[in-house]
């Protein structure tokens, strides 16, 4: 806790890059640390702030913000195309997550059914049984 009042009392660590004309710069690396799986702490170390800081600083000016979240959707769209190209080659693995990503619910394995008792969703794993007749000799 008091580290985080120290760091708040400091002058704001985003309105220092408009200042120093780093902010484009340091909104790249951001962004790039976050493509790379950096967490919110590591991409702070980075800058030398605290975790709780530099949330606060995302709340507080939402190009930060939008920096991560732009890094991390480029990561979920590479793994789509990477998944569709997966699809598209025959992968059969692959078509059924993305039919049970994509297709919906008639798609879907799991099917929520409402207790009586509780009024709460409550996920059901169907059952199938396969009956094989006996061959004839």
């Amino acid at each position: 806790m008091r580290k985080l009042l120290i760091d708040m009392a400091k002058s704001d660590t985003f309105e220092d890059w408009i200042a120093n004309g780093q902010l484009e710069n340091n909104l790249a690396i951001v962004q790039s640390l976050s493509m790379q799986g950096k967490s919110i702490a590591e991409i702070a170390d980075t800058f030398g702030v605290s975790r709780r800081t530099f949330m606060y600083l995302q709340k507080k000016h939402l190009a930060l913000k939008k920096a991560i979240e732009t890094g991390r959707l480029s990561v979920v769209a590479l793994c789509q195309n990477k998944l569709m190209e997966r699809v598209t080659s025959g992968d059969t693995t692959a078509i059924i997550y993305a039919l049970k990503v994509y297709g919906g619910e008639f798609f879907n394995d799991r099917k929520n059914v409402k207790s009586d008792f509780s009024s709460t969703a409550v996920a059901v794993q169907p059952q199938v049984q396969v009956y094989i007749p006996k061959q004839s000799e």
